[in-house]
C-alpha cells in the first residue's frame, strides 16, 4: 500500500510540474496566434483604407488652396452650430436674390461669390451660405463614396487646438451619439496616431486601435491629414468595426484551446504510462534492492534483484552500476578493514608527535618563579595536529633572557621535524653567547645543508639584558614585535627584515636594539594571528591586532595573549583555522 502511494505521489509531482508548463505554453501560443490574427488582418485593410480616403480626400472637399481651406475651417469653427443646417432650395433661392443686390451695388467687375477675396468682404449672409454650402458638399461626397463599403463611419474632424475634435463632416448608416457640429473627446494620449499627425505635419496616412472611440465598441481607423500652410489643421478618418471579427477570432482560438488541451491530456496519459513503465517500475525495484542490501549486505541478493531491470536507459545503467558498487563496497570493506588499523597506528604516532612537539616548548608557567624582575607567557595552537610555529624562551645566564618566536614554511609531520631542528640550533647557538646575527648566521648555514625540500623559517630573536631592559635583537623575515611603554600604547616596532633562515647560504643578518622600560610590554607573534580569516575572507590584521591588545593595556601576558586569542576566535567564528597561532608576551616589573 505505502509503495502505490509513492507511486502516485511521484506521478503526481511529475503531473504538477507538466501540467503548468503545457498551460504556459498553450495560452502563450494561443495567445500568440489571436493577436498575429488581429493585427494581420487589421494590416490588412491598411490598403484599402488607405485607397478610399484618398479618393475621399480628391473628391469630397473641393477646396483649391490652403488660405481657402483656412478660412473655410474659420467659419466652420465659429459656427459650429450650423454645420448641420442643410441647404434647402428656400436657401438658395434667398441666398441669389441677396447675391444680386450685394453685386449690384459692387462697382467692380469681379463679382465671383466663391472667390476668395470676395468671400472675405462679404455680408455674413454670404459667408454663412458658402460655408453650409462647402460642408454640405462633403456631406455629399463622404455618402457617396461610402457606398459599398462595410465601414462603420467616415468623419471629418478639425485639429486645431481651441477647436480641436469639432465633427465638421461624417457619414455613417446608423445613427450615432454624436453628430456635425459637436465634439469628440479628443485626449491625445490615448491617440497616439493623432499626436504623430500634428507632431510631424505630414500627410502620410496613420492607422491605430481603439476602444470606445468615437462611440463605444473596438473600431480601427485609419486618418488621412489635412495641412493647411504646412500645418495640421484637420483629419478625415475611416473607422472599421472589428469586433464581430474579433469575437470570431476569439471563438475559433477558443476551439483551438479545447483541441489543444484534449490533446495534451491524451499526450500526457501515454507518457505518465511510459514514464511507469520505463522509470517507476525500475525505480521501485532499485529502491528495493537498495534497502535489502543495507540491512542485509548481501551483496549477491542485489545482484540479483539488479539483474531484473531490463531496461535499455538510464535506470537500466543504474542498476548494472549498483551491482558494480555492491561489489565495490565488499571490496573497499576488505580494504577499510586493513587501513583501519594501520590509521589508528597513524593517528597513534601523530598523538605521539604532538606530545613531543608540545614537550619541546616551554609550557610551565610561571617560568622562572624566583625571577620577579618579569613576567613571560607564551602559547602555541598548531592549525594541525603538530604545527610549524614555535616559540622558546631561556636564561643564557643570570642577566640575559632570549626569547624566540618562529614561523616554519609547510605544516604537519615536515614542519615539525624542520621546527624541532631550528629550534634546536638557536639554542645551542644562543648558549653559546653568541649575538643574534652571529646566532642566525650559523643557524642558517645549517639549515641550508641538505635542505632538499627548501623548507625555510622566519625567526625573531631578542636577548634581553633583564638589569637594565636592553634589548638585542635580530628580524630573519618575521612579523614586526610590537611594543608598549610605561603611559603609551602598543605600537609596531618596524624593524629591518632579514632573509628567512634556510633559504640561501652564507646571508648575513643585521641586528638592532632597543630598550624595554620597567613596566614596558613586548608583544611577538607569528602571522597567523594578523592573517586569520573568516567566513567572508576578511583577515584580522594587524590594525585589529593593535586596537585589541590597547584595550586591554595593564593586563599581564598571559591575559595578554588569552585576550587575543579569544578576539581571535570571535572574528573567525565557525571558519576553519589554517595557520598555526602563536605569541610570546613579557613584561618587565617596575
Amino acid at each position: 500500500m505505502s509503495t502505490v502511494k509513492k507511486r502516485k505521489k511521484l506521478l503526481a509531482k511529475i503531473a504538477l510540474i507538466l501540467i503548468p508548463i503545457f498551460t504556459c505554453i498553450l495560452l502563450g501560443a494561443l495567445y500568440v496566434v489571436y493577436v498575429s490574427t488581429i493585427d494581420g488582418y487589421l494590416e490588412a485593410k491598411n490598403t484599402h483604407m488607405t485607397y478610399l480616403l484618398n479618393t475621399v480626400s480628391n473628391n469630397s472637399v473641393y477646396i483649391e488652396n490652403d488660405d481657402e481651406f483656412e478660412w473655410y475651417l474659420d467659419q466652420w469653427e465659429k459656427h459650429p452650430e450650423r454645420l448641420s443646417v442643410e441647404v434647402t432650395d428656400a436657401d438658395f433661392q434667398a441666398f441669389s436674390r441677396f447675391y444680386d443686390k450685394w453685386a449690384a451695388s459692387r462697382d467692380d467687375t469681379n463679382s465671383d461669390i466663391w472667390n476668395l477675396e470676395n468671400l472675405k468682404n462679404a455680408p455674413e449672409e454670404i459667408q454663412d451660405y458658402a460655408a453650409r454650402s462647402k460642408i454640405q458638399n462633403t456631406h455629399y461626397g463622404f455618402a457617396f463614396e461610402s457606398m459599398d463599403n462595410n465601414y462603420e463611419l467616415l468623419f471629418l474632424i478639425d485639429l486645431n487646438e481651441d477647436s480641436r475634435g469639432l465633427i465638421l463632416s461624417e457619414y455613417a448608416e446608423r445613427s450615432l451619439e454624436k453628430g456635425v457640429g459637436d465634439y469628440y473627446d479628443l485626449d491625445l494620449s490615448d491617440h497616439p496616431a493623432i499626436q504623430k499627425m500634428l507632431d510631424n505635419n505630414s500627410d502620410d496616412i496613420v492607422f491605430e486601435k481603439v476602444f470606445d472611440f468615437p462611440e463605444k465598441g473596438n473600431y480601427y481607423i485609419g486618418y488621412k491629414p489635412v495641412l493647411a500652410n504646412g500645418k495640421v489643421v484637420a483629419a478625415m478618418g475611416i473607422v472599421y468595426n472589428w469586433e464581430e471579427f474579433q469575437q470570431n477570432t476569439r471563438q475559433t482560438v477558443r476551439q483551438m484551446a479545447v483541441l489543444f488541451i484534449g490533446g495534451i491530456l491524451i499526450a500526457m496519459l501515454i507518457l505518465f504510462y511510459m514514464l511507469y513503465r520505463s522509470a517507476v517500475l525500475p525505480v521501485k525495484k532499485i529502491q528495493s534492492g537498495v534497502r535489502e542490501y543495507i540491512e542485509t549486505q548481501d551483496s549477491e541478493a542485489v545482484i540479483s534483484k539488479m539483474a531484473e531491470i531490463k531496461q535499455k536507459n538510464e535506470f537500466g545503467f543504474l542498476a548494472k552500476d549498483i551491482s558494480d558498487l555492491a561489489k565495490a563496497i565488499d571490496r573497499y570493506t576488505e580494504e577499510n578493514t586493513k587501513l583501519t588499523s594501520e590509521r589508528e597506528k597513524v593517528a597513534a604516532e601523530l598523538g605521539l608527535a604532538t606530545q613531543i612537539q608540545a614537550e619541546q616548548l616551554p609550557s610551565t608557567f610561571p617560568a622562572f618563579p624566583d625571577r620577579k624582575e618579569f613576567d613571560i607567557y607564551a602559547s602555541m595552537t598548531p592549525a594541525k595536529q603538530v604545527g610549524g610555529d614555535f616559540y622558546d624562551f631561556f636564561l643564557v645566564d643570570d642577566d640575559h633572557l632570549a626569547m624566540v618566536i618562529a614561523d616554519v614554511s609547510g605544516k604537519g609531520i615536515p614542519a615539525a621535524l624542520f621546527m624541532m631542528m631550528s629550534k634546536i640550533l638557536i639554542n645551542n647557538y644562543a648558549m653559546m653567547g653568541l649575538s643574534p646575527s652571529e646566532i642566525f648566521e650559523s643557524a642558517n648555514r645549517a639549515l641550508c645543508k641538505n635542505n632538499d625540500n627548501k623548507m625555510f623559517v622566519t625567526v625573531w630573536l631578542g636577548i634581553l639584558e633583564i638589569s637594565t631592559g636592553k634589548i638585542t635583537a635580530a628580524n630573519a623575515g618575521h612579523e614586526y614585535p610590537i611594543i608598549r611603554q610605561p603611559g603609551g600604547e602598543f605600537e609596531l616596532l618596524k624593524d629591518k627584515h632579514g632573509f628567512v633562515l634556510g633559504g640561501m647560504d652564507d646571508m648575513k643578518f643585521k641586528e638592532y636594539e632597543f630598550t624595554l622600560q620597567k613596566g614596558g610590554t613586548l608583544f611577538v607573534y607569528t602571522d597567523g594571528v594578523p592573517e586569520a580569516t573568516d567566513a567572508n575572507n576578511e583577515m584580522f590584521k594587524t590594525q585589529r591586532l593593535l586596537e585589541k591588545l590597547n584595550e586591554m593595556q595593564g593586563a599581564s601576558p598571559q591575559q595578554l595573549l588569552e585576550g587575543i586569542h579569544s578576539a581571535v576566535n570571535d572574528f573567525v567564528g565557525d571558519a576553519p583555522q589554517f595557520d598555526d597561532l602563536t605569541m610570546l608576551g613579557i613584561t618587565l616589573s617596575e
